[in-house]
């Protein structure tokens, strides 16, 4: 833009307090930061010194705006290639007249194409900047969420340790009708959650201020939570009372943590499967077919909000039949 300006500065209809008040937007060195400021700075000059370039140059710099609005995919991009007319050589090959009339034309067609380019680039740094804004705040939600649903585990483990020996291997808490209800509703917030990240993840390359504000702010991210972990709840008691059921549905009744007891070599290696094995007098907690079946059917209704939606209809309607 200096060196553009260099040139223009010798505009014959520049008056000496206009090229003074141009020359005092440049900064005497270039300026080491490019944050939002800055680039206001530089757009606003870009406009006041495209009034003042010369013919010649405009001839030289709008091809090269056109041809940057054309990788960019410029929305009104048909309209500057029609303004291109004024910059393109006459029937015999030589440059256009450039008459007061004609310069006036390349100047407003230059500067209405500027002026696109540089909407197109604001537009752009705000998108950018709003798929920073939400991603930091998913992973906020992301990290409090594994703590959440990570928590009920470690309680249930340290439990165990401390009530295995009266209550055995594979049966503790499986006779208790709500046990497991804080994972349930932890595994319906995280599957809640994982339904915005991977929204997310399909709207990020064209992440629009409106679908911030409809899928996106805190109180709609924790609206969705909520209605996650209420599905996860409503699901777990239509699994309870029957009225859900099947193969692919968990044994309420058999829902449990597992000891598994570790094996190690001769040698000493410890290993889960070994050629020689032998007790290693260490155990680990695993979930249940039966609990992990619960597990992943929570994450389910927490993850589609149609799951306990078309559940519930159909309920009704079975109730509305069984109507004498």
């Amino acid at each position: 833009m200096r060196t553009l300006w260099d040139v223009a500065s010798t505009n014959p209809g520049l008056t000496a307090d206009d090229k003074a008040a141009i020359d005092a937007r440049f900064p005497p060195a270039p300026p080491t930061v490019s944050g939002p400021v800055e680039w206001v700075k530089l757009n606003e000059a870009s406009q006041i010194v495209g009034r003042y370039l010369l013919p010649e140059q405009l001839d030289i710099e709008y091809p090269i705006l056109l041809s940057l609005a054309a990788r960019r995919g410029l929305s009104n991009l048909d309209v500057h290639k029609k303004s291109a007319e004024f910059f393109e050589p006459n029937a015999n090959g030589d440059a256009v007249a450039n008459g007061a009339a004609q310069a006036a034309k390349k100047c407003l067609a230059y500067l209405a194409l500027l002026d696109d380019l540089q909407r197109d680039f604001i537009d752009t740094r705000n998108k950018r900047e709003l798929r920073m804004e939400v991603a930091r705040r998913l992973l906020g939600y992301g990290c409090i969420l594994l703590v959440v649903a990570v928590l009920p585990f470690v309680i249930l483990a340290v439990i165990a340790t401390w009530q295995a020996p009266a209550t055995g291997p594979g049966t503790l808490y499986s006779s208790n009708p709500v046990f497991g209800f804080g994972l349930v509703m932890a595994f319906g917030l995280l599957g809640a959650f994982f339904s915005r990240v991977t929204q997310f993840q399909t709207d990020s390359p064209a992440l629009s201020f409106d679908q911030v504000m409809n899928s996106y702010r805190p109180d709609v991210l924790r609206v969705r939570l909520l209605v996650g972990m209420m599905g996860a709840m409503v699901f777990y008691f239509l699994m309870r009372s029957g009225i859900v059921g099947g193969t692919i549905f968990p044994k309420l009744s058999d829902v449990s943590l597992s000891t598994v007891s570790v094996l190690q070599e001769a040698n000493g290696d410890t290993t889960v499967a070994s050629s020689k094995p032998e007790a290693s007098g260490l155990t680990i907690l695993l979930p249940s077919t039966e609990l992990a079946k619960l597990l992943v059917w929570s994450f389910l209704a927490g993850f589609s909000e149609r799951l306990v939606r078309n559940t519930l209809d159909t309920t009704v309607a079975k109730a509305e039949q069984a109507k004498p």
